[in-house]
């Protein structure tokens, strides 16, 4: 996550220089377009800003970054990033649900208190190749995807629920629709939660189990610190409850390189209209990763280094 910048004005320039100061100095140039996802743009100093910092990521984990082929590749994976992100910011701003300016600022105070004062921080991004401005970018990213993932995991439970009402076995549909990479081939069986287990999970998971009767499921998503989880009831004991879930995953905190298949999916789809209405164009020249010409396997989060995805099980709280 990275950062941004302003500088000083005109009137303390003449002062110091104590000569004629008629006239402001030539603004900048824009930085070039680069690409377009509908009418917005992407900018030649954007996408050089994820590059640098993910350069660095990559330099200070030991690995070379004069590879050509690495380059190319990393490259490729900072554009569509870029694009994925302004796909993302559209339909959050469709949904009213865009990140402010206020709520970016906020975020960015918080980390300059955690690292010591503005300065600390900015000290600290730069060491990673970073900036403010880039903080602000990935924070913007991250809450208008979890924003936007949370809209359509709120729908989406409610689609399991009805599949559910209608018969649908509770086994067949946590297999078929859970996010909990851990438990969804076995139907999503957590086992028997002792009292003492049940006491470290997330307080509206814990209500919910205890308040169920076996053979019952919740008939409204239980929304944890997970997502939203539906859970059936199947034993009850002195040893404890045994418990099945669904999880369509919304976690919180969000965590992008989590992002559930149906997301990734969801947004393929989008990208993939977009690139047949012609709405998508790029021209950036020494990278690849234009989506309409070679799709990527999973569009590329902010942070540039993914991991294999591991959806979590049930959060314990705290």
């Amino acid at each position: 996550m990275f950062h941004r910048g302003r500088a000083g004005g005109i009137a303390a320039l003449c002062a110091v220089v104590m000569a004629g100061c008629s006239s402001p100095p030539s603004p900048s140039k824009p930085s070039p377009v680069i690409a377009r996802v509908l009418s917005d743009t992407i900018t030649l100093a954007q996408f050089n800003a994820r590059y640098e910092s993910a350069l660095t990521s990559i330099e200070q984990g030991g690995a070379s970054a004069s590879d050509p082929a690495q380059t190319t590749q990393l490259r490729a994976s900072v554009l569509r990033s870029l694009i994925v992100d302004t796909v993302i910011r559209q339909e959050a701003t469709k949904l009213g649900l865009e990140a402010t300016s206020s709520q970016i600022q906020a975020e960015v105070a918080t980390d300059a208190q955690q690292a010591g004062g503005k300065s600390a921080l900015e000290t600290e991004l730069a060491g990673a190749g970073g900036s403010i401005t880039q903080l602000e970018d990935e924070i913007s990213s991250d809450i208008n995807e979890q924003r936007v993932e949370d809209h359509f995991a709120q729908a989406r439970a409610a689609m399991v629920e009805q599949t559910l009402a209608s018969g649908a076995n509770f086994i067949a549909t946590a297999k078929q629709f859970s996010d909990d990479s851990g438990t969804s081939a076995s139907g999503g069986d957590l086992g028997v939660l002792t009292p003492a287990q049940l006491k470290t999970y997330d307080p509206n998971f814990a209500a919910a189990v205890e308040a169920l009767k076996v053979g019952a499921y919740t008939t409204t998503p239980v929304h944890d610190a997970g997502g939203y989880d539906i859970l059936m009831l199947y034993s009850k004991t002195t040893k404890g409850w045994g418990v099945r879930h669904i999880l369509i995953y919304a976690g919180n905190p969000y965590n992008v390189m989590d992002r559930p298949d149906w997301f990734t999916e969801s947004l393929f789809s989008a990208i993939d209209q977009l690139c047949a209405a012609n709405e998508i164009s790029v021209t950036l020249t020494n990278a690849g990763g234009n989506p309409c010409t070679s799709p990527s396997p999973s569009p590329t989060p902010a942070s540039a280094t993914p991991s294999p995805k591991q959806t979590p099980s049930p959060v314990p709280a705290g």
